[in-house]
Formats: C-alpha cells, structure tokens, sequence
C-alpha cells in the first residue's frame, strides 16, 4: 500500500515536468515550420521625369520600388540584330550616365529600384511581337546572341554601379526561353559575374512561364500578369475575383516545383469598360476605337487582385505597369489609359499597398 501511494506521489510531482516539456517541444516545432514573412515588392513602372519634386505622389500610394526601362530595338521578330547604342561609343558612356544618375537619385529618395531592359519591335509584320522573336538562320541566330547579349550586359554593369536592387535578364520572349533555354542559362551566369543583386526573368502569362526550364538559376519567378479575368464589361470586384481562381493553381504549382517566389513583374489595367477581359491589349488611341470610360472596372481589377493574389504564400510582390512621376491631372488620353493616377485605382492601391 505504501509502495502504491508512493508511486501516485511520483506521479503529481512529475507530471507538470512533462507536460512542460511537451509544451516547449511542441512550441519549437511551431517556430522550425511557421513559413518565413516574405517582404513583397510594391512596385510600379515610371515613365515620367525624376526629380526632387514630383517624388511625393509615389509615396502617397504606398510604391517602394520604381520600375525602369531602358530600350533595345530590333526591325522584326525574325531581324539578326538588337540595336541599343547607334554604334556610338560616346553616346553609350553619356546615356549609361544619365540612367547611372537617375537610378541613385530615386534610391537617394527612398526607393528601391528593378532595371527591366525592353526590346521594342520597329516594324512588327503578321501580327508578331517580342514572343515571336526567333532568328530565321542560324546565322542570325549567332549574330542576335551576340547583340542582345551586349543589350542585356549593359545595362547589367550600369545596374550594377548605380546599385539597382533588382535586374531583369529579358522580357515575354516565349520561344526563344522555351527553345534554347542553354542560351538563358550561359547569360544568367554570366550576369552575375558582374551585377550582384537579384535576377528575375519576366514571363508572358500565356504558354511560357509555366515551361520555362531555368527559373532555379534565378532568384525569382516573374510573370507579365496580363490573365484574362472575366468575359463581360462592368465587372465586379467577386466577378474578376472568381477569375483569378483559374490562374492561382499554375502559379503555385511553378514555385512548388522550383522553390521560387512569384513578383509580378508588370500587371495593369485601363480605366475602360472591358479592361478585364483582355488587359494585354495596347491601344494608342482607346478614344478612337470606341472604348468606353470605365473607372470603376479598373478600380474593382485592382481590388480583386489585392484580395485573391496579394496574400498569397508564394507571391512577394508587383510592379504596375504604369505611372508617371511627371503625371498632370485631366491628360484625356490618361483617362482611358493603364494609368491609376487621379483615378478611383490609386486609392485602391494605396490601401493594398500599406
């Protein structure tokens, strides 16, 4: 009988001491498997004129990072060669300058900066553009590597020397990613032989950023976030919300497969009444082509993004296309253009931002 009592005995004191222990191994499993916070990018595309003056409406929506874009040029999708410096090596050392000078100004003024090099299309025949962009010889094929390399490497050591936080090694160029990704590989290592902050590469939203082979050799996975959301004009915010639904198990399912976090690297939409159906679409003139003003559609495509994609675990952060620094209220063009300046869309974004 003293033996029984005697073990119960044993049994109270001792008890607090394991479920302590329980408690703290328990606790410690917690803290080993909570998932990282991820920073996201608050970022948006500036076409204006950067100065001390105009910097204030950039923070007023909450933007961290400016987006800029310097411009490689080439005649056609099948053209041999990628034009950047008009052959001047002076005007190469005078216009890497002023990008060098604008790049520290902005980060003088608080802001973190992503370099995305852009190759325009002069001449597009049948319809084709940078996704097309494909070498008809392998002749040319030798001649374009050469030329975008010496593009892409540019802009990288002015990258570089002004600090810019972020680089974009190409944008939206889905066959030639898809077929010589060997080529995307070599350049990437190379880039990091002399720019030191991260890499990302800016995937088309149709057909590419789902086969890429590389995104492991970069520090993101990015995508031209240009997804068709909807079908009909006036769109609510749980309509388009109800969009993005079909898109978010692509994405999640790349950054399982190569331990990535997405940036949206460009995503934006116009202030008209079908702006959600396809807002990839470019139009110089939307007024010509008989596009109805529609505030509330660009605002509720801003809404629904920040409620379905924002939160997301493996989403850290988006670049608007676009903004201007230098931005003047009542531009009518602006009014049915991507830009959410003076607009219901900037103070939706301001919110999502904070």
């Amino acid at each position: 009988m003293k033996k029984a009592v005697r073990n119960r005995s044993t049994y109270w004191i001792l008890l607090p001491l394991v479920l302590l222990i329980i408690t703290l191994v328990y606790s410690q499993s917690e803290v080993e498997t909570e998932a990282p916070i991820v920073e996201k990018q608050r970022g948006a595309h500036d076409f204006g004129i950067d100065d001390d003056t105009n910097f204030q409406p950039l923070k007023d929506s909450n933007i961290e990072w400016v987006t800029m874009v310097p411009w490689g040029f080439q005649n056609d999708f099948d053209s041999a060669m990628v034009t950047h410096n008009n052959g001047d090596s002076l005007y190469t050392l005078e216009h890497n300058a002023k990008w060098q000078k604008r790049i520290e100004k902005v980060r003088a003024a608080g802001f973190k900066v992503f370099f995305k090099p852009h190759l325009w299309i002069d001449n597009p025949s049948d319809g084709k553009w940078r996704a097309n962009v494909f070498p008809s010889t392998d002749e040319n094929w030798e001649i374009w590597q050469k030329s975008y390399r010496s593009f892409i490497m540019r802009y990288a050591k002015v990258a570089e020397q002004s600090k810019a936080e972020m680089f974009c090694v190409g944008v939206e160029f889905s066959r030639l990613t898809m077929e010589k990704p060997e080529f995307w590989k070599a350049l990437i290592k190379d880039i990091r032989k002399i720019y030191s902050g991260k890499l990302i590469y800016a995937a088309n939203w149709y057909s590419e950023f789902e086969n890429i082979s590389f995104w492991n050799d970069l520090d993101y996975i990015g995508i031209q976030a240009y997804f068709p959301l909807v079908k009909n004009e006036y769109p609510t915010v749980e309509q388009i919300s109800e969009g993005w639904q079909a898109h978010l198990p692509a994405m999640e399912a790349v950054h399982k497969k190569f331990n990535r976090q997405i940036v949206f690297t460009e995503m934006g939409y116009r202030s008209i009444a079908d702006g959600a159906i396809e807002p990839w679409h470019w139009i110089e003139d939307p007024a010509k082509q008989g596009k109805v003003l529609s505030f509330e559609t660009q605002a509720n495509a801003y809404q629904a993004f920040f409620n379905s994609v924002w939160e997301q675990p493996w989403f850290s952060g988006v670049h608007i296309w676009q903004i201007r620094s230098d931005w003047k209220a009542r531009n009518s063009y602006m009014d049915l253009d991507f830009s959410p300046q003076g607009k219901p869309a900037e103070l939706i974004i301001a919110k999502g931002f904070e």
